[in-house]
């Protein structure tokens, strides 16, 4: 709930886990997860070193959703993957620019900022990060 708590301050204060994908990697078990923490999720160990991800990453698993909730009605359908991303940690997201039968597992994807939500009492308009398909680039 704390995260999607929506403050421009507390948005300042979180910018590299939510805009720069700051992610945790244990020197000890060799693992990465994300949000970033101080011990490892995996063994309990504080030999923790925070790195910033390259954004990229694979669509394991994803699921398309038909009725988005009030705010969100002009992002539907929206399609929600699992990414698993190069650095070995797999999060939950957005994926747009692409049609919902256009997806599928093992699809290449990367980090994009793009709105997330306006708030209707300030007008503050709410960034985030999303993924789209990846442009090889020749």
């Amino acid at each position: 709930e704390m995260m999607f708590e929506r403050s421009p301050a507390k948005i300042w204060r979180n910018r590299d886990v939510l805009y720069r994908l700051k992610y945790s990697y244990c020197r000890d078990c060799k693992r990465s997860f994300y949000p970033p923490r101080g011990r490892c999720i995996y063994c309990g160990s504080s030999n923790i070193e925070h790195r910033y991800s390259s954004g990229r990453g694979v669509v394991k698993e994803f699921t398309v959703v038909y009725q988005t909730p009030v705010g969100f009605t002009d992002m539907s359908p929206m399609v929600i993957g699992l990414i698993e991303m190069e650095e070995g940690f797999r999060l939950l997201a957005q994926i747009v620019d692409v049609k919902p039968e256009e997806i599928s597992n093992g699809m290449k994807v990367e980090a994009v900022l793009r709105r997330m939500i306006v708030d209707g009492e300030t007008g503050l308009i709410y960034y985030g990060i999303k993924f789209a398909p990846l442009i090889e680039k020749s």
